[in-house]
């Protein structure tokens, strides 16, 4: 009896199927006779809720090659953090399960932020010793009845990258695999004509023959998974239409390989930029202000504010410089202070720098670009000749607040500078010469390390 009933389901499909060859469209009942049918076969099937199983992939831990140490982790599903694995479980290799959980159909997304330090011995030559990787990821996918969506969050380990902060990155991976299992009918493995099995008593009325617009495909419409929207990895833009930032990198006036960073709203942003680009690299991001920091090997870093709105779209050029290969011509530090190859010079009672001599101010740019922790204070000073005693002061800060414009101008965001002016209260030579006085003409570049 079981089996007559789907058998007769069957040729009504057919039937229908070759007597609408004939017909341009369908009628009004003949249209609700056919989701009578759709509705009738979906029956069959069992549909479950959608599941989402969440995974994370430690990094090699101890006795590796390269040994990193897993200090925080933080993970949010749509706006709500999940309860997952301690450290001491999280920091092994290997696939650890942070959730897995039956939720209702809809979008969601995962935001991932994993903390990892090198957990070498300390080394005073080491630019990794001490370091901190901290990463963010965001993923957006569908959940669907029927799918079980299988997230991994992903970090992993990049050996050759020019930069320390390169050399670890956070990724996710996002799979579906059907869950829903036939209850009362199955498919032969045969691709030809459909066998179907009947496993309990089904009773399905006909509808009448009238003629119906062909179906599109001849095979059973139960049998078709529910469509999956592709994974995607997107930034957090909120509900608000994206705007668009355009970068370009160059070295001279051909591109160069290179590396941004954006940071604003929402997570940072890594772009690389290709060595062989012909167009900037579009980048969509919520509309708002935003740091972008370039490295490429082999250059000196720089920074650029920008302002992204979704009237129209930004653009950003950098032209690198090479970096300096000798010493000699390298920027370095002496108690906090950096001492530059060729510092600013300034003239008698002139605030604002000699022209041709505030070439070193990029090799502050880079050093400040590389170590976010960094801050400068700047301090003026002027000779004891100069200018009368009470204006002294005034001008030793209006030399400072000139270097620190000239900064802002390389792109450093102006919230990282301070300046102060300390008149002639500190020579740095003699003011009997007029070698010693131009000497003591200067603007003093100091570290301030911390957030």
């Amino acid at each position: 009896m079981a089996s007559s009933s789907v058998q007769a389901l069957w040729l009504g499909i057919l039937a229908l199927a070759s007597a609408t060859a004939h017909a341009a469209e369908p009628s009004t009942v003949e249209q609700r006779a056919r989701e009578d049918l759709d509705r009738q076969l979906q029956a069959l099937v069992k549909t479950p809720p959608p599941e989402i199983v969440i995974t994370y992939e430690g990094l090699p831990g101890a006795g590796s090659a390269r040994a990193y140490k897993l200090l925080e982790v933080d993970f949010i599903l749509n706006g709500q953090p999940l309860a997952v694995p301690g450290l001491d479980v999280l920091s092994g290799p290997g696939i650890h399960r942070l959730a897995a959980l039956k939720v209702d159909e809809g979008s969601y997304t995962l935001v991932s932020r994993v903390t990892y330090t090198n957990n070498d011995t300390w080394n005073l030559f080491s630019e990794e010793s001490g370091f901190l990787w901290k990463m963010t990821a965001s993923v957006t996918f569908q959940a669907q009845k029927g799918l079980r969506m299988k997230v991994r969050v992903l970090p992993g380990i990049n050996p050759t990258a020019p930069d320390p902060r390169l050399k670890l990155k956070l990724g996710h991976d996002v799979s579906a695999e059907m869950t829903a299992q036939l209850a009362d009918a199955s498919l032969a493995e045969d691709a030809g004509t459909p066998a179907v099995v009947a496993r309990a008593p089904v009773t399905l009325p006909l509808p009448p023959p009238p003629p119906v617009t062909p179906p599109p495909t001849t095979q059973p419409l139960a049998m078709a998974p529910p469509p999956v929207a592709p994974p995607k990895e997107t930034p957090e833009l909120g509900p608000v239409a994206p705007g668009k930032l355009l970068l370009k990198v160059l070295s001279g006036k051909k591109p160069v390989a290179a590396t941004a960073y954006v940071r604003g709203k929402g997570a940072p942003r890594q772009v690389i930029l290709e060595k062989n680009a012909k167009k900037p690299a579009p980048v969509m991001l919520p509309p708002g202000e935003y740091t972008v920091d370039v490295l490429a090997q082999g250059f000196l870093a720089q920074t650029r504010q920008v302002k992204v709105t979704r009237e129209r779209e930004a653009t950003l050029s950098f032209t690198l410089a090479k970096a300096p290969a000798k010493k000699t011509a390298q920027a370095s530090v002496k108690n906090e202070r950096v001492e530059l190859p060729k510092p600013p010079r300034f003239a008698e009672k002139q605030a604002a720098p000699r022209k041709g001599s505030t070439a070193g101010i990029a090799l502050l740019v880079d050093m400040l670009v590389r170590d976010e922790s960094l801050k400068l204070r700047l301090e003026g000073h002027t000779d004891n000749r100069e200018a009368p005693a009470t204006a002294r002061q005034a001008l030793s800060e209006a030399r400072a607040k000139a270097l620190a414009d000239a900064l802002v101008r390389e792109g450093l965001n102006p919230t990282r500078i301070e300046t102060s002016g300390l008149g002639d209260s500190r020579p740095k030579a003699p003011n009997l010469i007029p070698r010693g006085r131009e000497l003591n003409r200067r603007v003093d570049i100091v570290l301030v390390r911390g957030k």
